[in-house]
């Protein structure tokens, strides 16, 4: 089993920074307060200078937590706290790198808090329809504000049927929202926990457990490949059809995941080349940009294909002779 290499010298702010920014876009920051303030409890055994930054990420992350909020808001906080809790057990207790600890604690949280829904009087359909409802009205919301604009300029491209078309496309993302949930809530907690082992790196004297590397050595068990093929049989055999949305929410976690693990491989090989850092950055925003399928396409078929080849070892095997 490879495991990814861990950095040789502590993660700079700007790049934190940046980290920060990106999770904004997939869930609220104050989510990374709470694997943070987890993983710095654990340590003031070790430093007590670490209690100041530990009880500032307690205290955010407590007042987050206590939050109100509707059923999709409070299953994210019971499974980012409880995806804590077993990350942090993980850290101490096993020498496993972080993407398998972040996974393995993000899938455990995530079956508790499932397995808590009918306790406190909800169910799985219940939470699908308030994320349809609640993408819903924003897409809504977005449309309504793209009409008056249009309305305001005079503008006479775009015709009724064309808004009405857009509110179909709207309406089909917010029920494949509903229906991704699930996956969509693990990458978000893969997510904080990535951003919270980052700053504890940073701000740690003495930091627990191995952390997250640099991201062109990103890489993960090849045995995740087997769930892959479960996780296919089960959407393609048609006798099996009440598993086909768990598969299929295993499929695009695990998809995600070798995409990110082929985007780790061109920044290698940039490296190799001599260049990375911003230019592997603008190289992938640029892409993104004007060729999201393809790009999200290659970036899973290279991760497949460095997991069965270890494509970056045999370029570093290839570089020394």
């Amino acid at each position: 089993m490879d495991h990814p290499a861990e950095p040789t010298r502590r993660t700079g702010w700007g790049r934190l920074v940046l980290g920060a920014l990106g999770f904004m876009t997939l869930a609220p920051l104050w989510a990374a307060a709470v694997p943070l303030a987890a993983l710095q409890l654990a340590s003031i055994r070790r430093r007590t200078s670490e209690l100041a930054p530990a009880g500032l990420a307690t205290g955010v992350g407590l007042w987050w937590l206590v939050q109100p909020g509707e059923l999709p808001d409070q299953f994210l906080r019971a499974v980012v706290l409880l995806a804590s809790v077993a990350f942090l057990i993980l850290t101490v207790r096993t020498g496993w790198s972080f993407i398998h600890r972040a996974l393995a604690g993000a899938l455990m949280g995530f079956a508790v808090a499932s397995l808590l829904l009918p306790v406190f009087g909800s169910s799985w359909p219940e939470l699908i329809w308030w994320v349809e409802f609640r993408q819903g009205i924003a897409f809504r919301s977005m449309i309504g504000i793209l009409a008056t604009l249009l309305d305001t300029v005079g503008s006479s491209d775009v015709s009724a049927i064309d808004i009405r078309d857009l509110e179909r496309r709207f309406a089909d993302t917010a029920r494949l929202m509903g229906r991704f949930s699930p996956a969509i809530v693990t990458l978000q907690v893969l997510a904080a926990l990535a951003l919270a082992a980052a700053f504890y790196r940073r701000i740690a004297v003495q930091p627990i457990g191995q952390v997250p590397g640099r991201f062109r050595d990103f890489r993960f068990s090849e045995h995740l490949g087997w769930a892959v093929v479960v996780a296919l049989m089960i959407v393609v055999i048609p006798r099996i059809a009440a598993l086909k949305l768990v598969a299929a929410n295993a499929l695009l976690v695990a998809g995600v995941l070798y995409a990110l693990r082929g985007a780790a491989v061109v920044a290698f090989g940039l490296q190799l080349l001599g260049t990375g850092g911003i230019v592997f950055w603008l190289f992938a925003t640029l892409a993104i940009v004007f060729m999201l399928p393809i790009v999200v396409g290659g970036a899973i078929l290279l991760g497949v294909l460095d997991a069965g080849l270890n494509l970056r070892r045999r370029w570093i095997d290839a570089a020394s002779r």
